[in-house]
């Protein structure tokens, strides 16, 4: 139990990809920054079974390892993802993670910051001494907040799904983070998040 809570919550430094090779921005294009990431157990019950062993048996509810609560989540764990994907779109972003000198002073520099509330709709993790398998839904309630307006001009949520069909020691946290990344490409699928920056790169082939 102790390490399923850790794999969810842990960076996810180690399986993260290779940064890709994306273009450089369209000039005057405004710059974005994951801002905040707040997990949400609270609001919506989780769907979905943790079981044990290689076979996959005796499963437990969702809530006895997942509980109910809104917490910030790991900036730094989600900065990487968000950075990485939306670099490879054509976005300018801003990010700190990368920055081992950064202070507060280095935060929120971006002309938009994004904000993120994450609800786990469903949650399927067989867990063994082999790592964990299984897949993950999110919903993600997505804010856009333009500093120089001090206002928020857009919310919307997208969903993601992420599958782990083997068993591996970064399972739960790849899986997570798949499904993170789908709803990311959905909030930029859906245009609202162009409609502030401006005009962006063409994306790379990594970034499909």
């Amino acid at each position: 139990m102790k390490s399923f809570l850790f794999a969810l919550s842990c960076s996810a430094l180690a399986f993260a990809a290779p940064p890709c090779s994306a273009e450089e921005p369209s000039p005057g294009a405004k710059t974005v920054q994951l801002s905040k990431v707040i997990l949400d157990t609270e609001s919506r019950p989780v769907a979905g079974k943790l079981k044990g062993g290689t076979l996959c048996v005796f499963p437990s509810k969702i809530e006895a390892i997942l509980p109910k609560q809104k917490k910030s989540e790991d900036y730094e764990r989600y900065d990487q993802l968000f950075a990485e994907k939306m670099s490879a779109l054509g976005f300018h972003v801003v990010t700190v993670s990368a920055n081992l000198f950064a202070d507060d002073s280095d935060k929120n520099k971006a002309d938009l910051l994004i904000g993120a509330v994450v609800h786990p709709d469903t949650l399927n993790v067989c867990s063994s001494v082999n790592g964990e398998k299984g897949d993950v839904t999110l919903s993600i309630d997505w804010q856009i907040y333009d500093r120089a307006t001090h206002t928020v001009v857009a919310t919307l949520t997208t969903s993601g799904h992420g599958i782990q069909e083997k068993f591996s020691r970064v399972g739960l946290t790849g899986m997570w983070n798949r499904a993170f990344t789908e709803a990311l490409n959905g909030l930029v699928e859906q245009g609202a998040l162009q409609k502030y920056t401006g005009p962006v790169a063409p994306p790379s082939a990594n970034g499909s």
